[in-house]
């Protein structure tokens, strides 16, 4: 490849342009995202998020675009995208409704009801949408929408300095992405200072115990749905007018299903879910702009679907550790330590997410084994051989982090025995991780000769940092605290 085409991805990447991408891409993985936080700590999870959200996005295109017709253009301009969000809303509210009926009035199986819904999403849009227009793929042609309208911000923030970057990053965003922002507050300030907040989360812990205080369980869990189906609404309008203007077969993309594990990998936190969503929404912003180098197409467009597949593998992980932790509540009562549970439940995920992005390393070393003609142009004197041996450094670097955190994913409670063992691993897959992030970010600077040094030690003191941030520092202390065995 082309150095300079290499260096303008890397300076595209580490700039204002790219976080703003982020933002973008990020919106429709936090509002569902927020609300499977809701309905999860109600103990009632919202399977059908994938469904909810293309209804909606689906429904909202439909409402502006015969708005238009209905009150004539100039009005139906102003009018249209705010009632297809309305309708949007209010699709999203009856679908997570009629999922609550069945599981909570009908006792039908929650996770069945939730891929029913699902199904209904997939289908019903598409089969409406061919009634509509005649086209089963997209609205375009038949059912022109408008756009949610786009936040600018005032012009003299950009001659501030520093200031300026953040103007750069957040100006001309959508209005639903501003929203999505705003929801995290919001949803923390429900959860944590309300009373039905906190009568949604004691249902989720114990709902006998709920009930027992005259808590009305069945209503918090209708609630939970309902509000759910809400943020996933707003989330799917974003996806068909918050840019595009058109709704599109199946456009969600399995949004829905990486929503069900951010949660846990934001440690069942609303600011760590938005966290989580972050996470996300850089992988699919990363591959928009990695496709732009001589390599393999297939590589980049592979990285939303291993995202999909990270959240699924950690949302089944950590749900098994959660009917662990609500267990060990129970039986342990007042002696149960909350915060040790927190810590592990918090590194667990983390460990997972270090494994997971292992596996794409080895995607990577694989293909450069099976396909090395593709990657000469990233380096102007490469030959098979130099792409052989960075593969085969690459497969290795990820089977070893593979190796090094597999234990603790498959024994979480080994996080608590072996706090030090758990550090070790973590803060070495997070140092070459975060590393090389840094590496590449300071190439684009001034001090682009000592990128090596200075990107590893900023990693490896941001790595521990994080190590102790989510709990590590606690379980050093419990262990310090804890008495030495006595000796035979």
């Amino acid at each position: 490849m082309d150095n300079s085409l290499f260096q303008n991805v890397l300076e595209g990447i580490f700039s204002a342009a790219f976080l703003a991408s982020v933002l973008r891409v990020t919106t429709p993985i936090l509002l569902p995202s927020l609300g499977a936080l809701i309905s999860d700590r109600a103990g009632v999870i919202n399977i059908g998020l994938e469904g909810i959200m293309l209804i909606s996005a689906f429904t909202g295109v439909v409402f502006s675009a015969y708005a238009q017709t209905w009150w004539g253009a100039d009005t139906g301009r102003m009018v249209g995208p705010w009632l297809g969000l309305g309708m949007g809303l209010v699709m999203g509210v009856l679908t997570a409704w009629i999922l609550g009926f069945f599981h909570l009035k009908l006792k039908a199986d929650l996770i069945l009801s939730g891929i029913a819904i699902n199904f209904l999403g997939q289908s019903a849009t598409i089969a409406i949408m061919y009634e509509l227009t005649g086209d089963r793929g997209n609205t375009q042609g038949g059912l022109e929408s408008m756009k949610m309208p786009f936040i600018h911000l005032p012009k003299f923030l950009n001659d501030i300095p520093v200031v300026s970057f953040f103007y750069q990053v957040l100006d001309n965003q959508s209005v639903m992405t501003w929203i999505a922002l705003a929801s995290v507050a919001v949803v923390w300030y429900f959860l944590y200072r309300t009373p039905t907040g906190i009568h949604l989360r004691a249902v989720g812990e114990n709902p006998e115990a709920a009930a027992s205080v005259g808590i009305r369980v069945t209503r918090i869990k209708y609630l939970a749905l309902v509000l759910s189906g809400v943020l996933a609404a707003l989330g799917g309008v974003h996806m068909s007018m918050g840019y595009l203007g058109f709704f599109q077969a199946n456009m969600t993309a399995g949004r829905g299903f990486i929503a069900l594990a951010t949660p846990y990998l934001g440690g069942g936190h609303p600011i760590g879910t938005g966290l989580a969503s972050v996470i996300f929404g850089s992988f699919d912003a990363l591959s928009v702009r990695v496709g732009s180098l001589e390599i393999p197409s297939q590589l980049p467009q592979v990285l939303p679907y291993m995202a999909t597949v990270m959240a699924l593998v950690i949302y089944a992980l950590q749900n098994q550790l959660a009917v662990r932790v609500r267990t060990l509540r129970s039986a342990e009562g007042e002696g149960f330590d909350a915060t040790f549970w927190s810590a592990i439940q918090r590194l667990s995920v983390l460990h997972m997410f270090m494994a997971m992005v292992a596996v794409f390393g080895v995607l990577v070393g694989v293909s450069m084994f099976s396909a090395p003609k593709g990657f000469l142009s990233l380096g102007t004197d490469w030959s098979t051989s130099t792409v052989f041996l960075y593969g085969g450094l690459i497969m290795a670097g990820s089977l070893f982090l593979i190796g090094v955190n597999l234990p603790f994913m498959l024994d979480v409670e080994r996080i608590g025995r072996h706090p030090l063992a758990s550090a070790g691993a973590m803060v070495v897959s997070l140092w070459l991780y975060l590393g090389l992030v840094f590496m590449l970010f300071v190439e684009t600077t001034s001090l682009a000769d000592h990128s090596v040094t200075l990107g590893f030690l900023i990693g490896l003191a941001v790595s521990i940092a994080i190590w102790l941030a989510l709990g590590g520092l606690h379980l050093l202390q419990r262990n310090h605290r804890q008495p030495a065995p006595a000796q035979a």
